[in-house]
């Protein structure tokens, strides 16, 4: 039996907005790991403060190609960092980025007691913690960048401060330009105030000689009804 040109045109025309619909997934995926690639290139770190009552607490995370000393740490040169790779050089790499963040708290710089790569935070990011003894939870925190020195000109750096005295954490972005950023304490509240012992003895006499009217004055209307019965 012999193929009917209408049917194989009605077929053709049929498939064609599977094709279509095909094709828009392929592109939606292509764009989609273009995005995701794009996303791990960026020139983009993000710190993190986290000040309490002993230790001021800092967190970076950041791309590791982006080093200008990669390659003396980037032991298999894939332009990453993996577990191996910080385990031997972790330490070297802390030491150079923190020496890049100067941190003041209440005007006065304070240095890292301890600091070190996160070994569980491995590849295309990586993040450095490190650690400043000083109470900055009711001081002015200064933190000055000078990562573009170890990264490039084009670097951001997004930061936020969570002051547990704050409601909502505070922002900033430092670039080449901006370097510095300033986030100021939260408003304490007011203590409540404290009464003196003279105005202490006061109140107490004020509260006896009340007293002393409540009662005569209650003893002087018992004696006026009976009065009035009589």
């Amino acid at each position: 039996m012999e193929d009917d040109p209408y049917l194989h045109e009605l077929e053709q025309h049929q498939d064609a907005p599977d094709r279509a619909v095909l094709l828009r997934f392929i592109c939606a995926a292509v764009l989609l790991s273009a995005l995701a690639a794009a996303a791990h290139t960026l020139p983009v770190s993000y710190l993190r403060l986290v000040p309490e009552a002993d230790y001021l607490h800092l967190e970076l995370a950041f791309n590791p190609f982006e080093l200008s000393f990669v390659a003396e740490v980037d032991d298999n040169k894939d332009s990453e960092l993996d577990p191996g790779e910080l385990q031997a050089h972790g330490q070297v790499v802390a030491e150079r980025v923190v020496s890049a963040l100067k941190v003041s708290v209440g005007g006065r710089e304070v240095r890292a007691e301890t600091s070190g790569m996160d070994p569980n935070l491995s590849g295309h990011h990586v993040r450095l913690r490190a650690h400043y003894p000083v109470d900055a939870r009711w001081q002015p925190l200064t933190v000055e960048s000078d990562l573009a020195s170890l990264m490039s000109a084009s670097h951001l750096t997004q930061v936020t401060c969570a002051n547990g005295g704050q409601a909502q954490s505070q922002l900033a972005q430092l670039d080449f330009q901006s370097r510095k950023v300033t986030f100021p304490p939260p408003a304490r509240q007011a203590p409540a105030a404290e009464v003196a012992p003279s105005q202490r003895a006061e109140l107490g006499w004020l509260l006896v000689l009340a007293t002393l009217a409540v009662v005569i004055g209650g003893a002087w209307v018992m004696l006026a009804r009976r009065q009035r019965r009589q």
